[in-house]
């Protein structure tokens, strides 16, 4: 009876002793930090790309109190204030951040605020409703990490598009929503709107949307021998025969070039073995998918793009297994595209090693062949696919 009361006994002091180690222990807790702007914050603000590099605004705040002394990181949030289950947050990463163990601020640019609100899936050109708040986290793994909000700020901002300038070439009779696009080369590009596009003959306009795409009311220009008509005039534009064509405007100097061709194609190193490496293998348009597409037989390991040309008479037929192509007579390069920096993108490369194409394989005089889809239906954003046979 005595062994039993003594163990009893060290059992309940163990489990006190735990009890109170247990209650010393470091517990989190939400307890909340503020946020605050300074007069540099202005709301309403408008955002404009000429003050892009002004200080939109300073945001600064307390240490998140966690209940215990911890250290957290912070990171601004921006979100649509009509988002109101927080499902969208944008967050921040740049160099604005000044965060020392006595104090917290972060500081942003025109430009910085107006990508975070552009970044966000219901941005929109007109005056926005945008709430700022700081995300506090409290340890590296985020499974287990603890997390807390400070208040929201509130600012009604405008800010300017950052989408690549478009304008719709318009058959006279139909609206814009459904015709071809040309676009520029960079959100405060006017100077070099292009794009590839099928037409038939007929008289057309240009029309300039809204930042946001909008041609609810459009600017229109007609044009004639290779201007564009302003101060309200709108000379149709006359496209004499169906075809391919180029279209490229340049809005500072009121020019424009609607210029036909015949085919896209492939040449290169790649293409064939002798001489004229120049001389494209052409492919075949489809007015459904609007792809350029063919099977062309590639050397492997070598090099090829993509070139737009005109030519007259019929395709050269050589000795295999070189295959047929464009002739080297009578013919007019229109526009020569090579691989960007994206993944099977393509842009304008008309510098000879710029944008060379690789055939997949090891250079070894073999050939595989592969069908070619080339799609040139969205401006700005040509892409191409190689498929082996």
């Amino acid at each position: 009876m005595k062994n039993i009361l003594k163990t009893t006994f060290f059992a309940l002091l163990i489990t006190g002793v735990f009890s109170c180690e247990n209650s010393n222990d470091p517990v989190v807790s939400a307890n909340g930090f503020q946020l605050r702007q300074d007069a540099s914050v202005v709301s309403p603000s408008v955002l404009t790309a000429a003050t892009a590099s002004d200080v939109f605004g300073n945001f600064e705040w307390d240490r998140s109190n966690n209940g215990p002394a911890t250290v957290s990181t912070y990171t601004l949030q921006v979100f649509d204030h009509a988002d109101t289950a927080l499902a969208n947050p944008v967050e921040y990463t740049g160099n604005g951040y000044a965060i020392t163990p006595t104090s917290r601020m972060v500081s942003l640019t025109v430009a910085e605020f107006n990508n975070l609100i552009n970044a966000l899936p219901t941005y929109k050109c007109s005056e926005m409703d945008i709430d700022v708040r700081i995300k506090s986290v409290l340890g590296s793994n985020p499974k287990d990490a603890f997390i807390q909000y400070s208040n929201p700020i509130n600012v009604k901002v405008t800010g300017y598009s950052l989408k690549l300038p478009i304008m719709a070439l318009v058959k006279d009779g139909n609206t814009a929503s459904t015709e071809p696009r040309i676009a520029a080369s960079a959100p405060l590009s006017n100077s070099d709107y292009e794009g590839y596009m099928y037409l038939t003959a007929g008289t057309y306009k240009f029309y300039q949307p809204d930042a946001c795409y909008d041609f609810t009311a459009p600017t229109v220009f007609g044009g004639s021998a290779g201007v564009l008509n302003t101060g309200g005039s709108t000379t149709s534009i006359t496209v004499a025969a169906d075809g391919n064509y180029l279209v490229k405007v340049n809005l500072a100097t009121n020019a424009y070039t609607i210029t036909k061709f015949t085919s896209f194609g492939v040449f290169g190193k790649a293409t064939r073995t002798g001489l004229g490496f120049d001389n494209q293998v052409p492919l075949a348009y489809d007015m459904a998918t609007k792809l350029w597409s063919g099977q062309v037989d590639l050397l492997k390991g070598r090099k090829f793009k993509f070139k737009s040309n005109v030519w007259t008479g019929a395709l050269v037929v050589p000795a295999a297994p070189n295959q047929p192509y464009a002739p080297g007579t009578a013919t007019t390069a229109i526009s020569i595209l090579g691989k960007s920096s994206v993944a099977n993108g393509l842009q304008e490369s008309s510098v000879a090693g710029q944008g060379d194409i690789t055939a997949p394989g090891i250079d070894d005089a073999s050939r595989d062949s592969y069908k070619i889809e080339l799609d040139l239906s969205n401006p700005r954003n040509y892409t191409y696919t190689l498929t082996k046979l």
